[in-house]
């Protein structure tokens, strides 16, 4: 499960609905990258736009799915 994306969603105040929305992807989808079902390994498109959304950089977001993996 991604902890950290859901704590990080629910700071900037979206739903996961809004945050499909942003991604251009169902909130199904969304729901299953974030409670780590899908994206096992963020793609690049995926992680640059939650970059953007979240106000994050890649590097960050790469540090926080590494401590997943952990």
């Amino acid at each position: 499960m991604r902890t950290w994306l859901k704590e990080k969603r629910q700071a900037a105040g979206l739903t996961m609905a809004q945050m499909a929305e942003k991604l251009w992807i169902t909130e199904s989808y969304y729901s299953n990258i974030e409670a780590g079902k899908r994206q096992k390994v963020l793609d690049l498109t995926i992680a640059a736009q939650l970059a953007k959304i979240l106000n994050m950089t890649l590097e960050e977001i790469f540090e926080c799915e590494k401590e997943v993996k952990e």
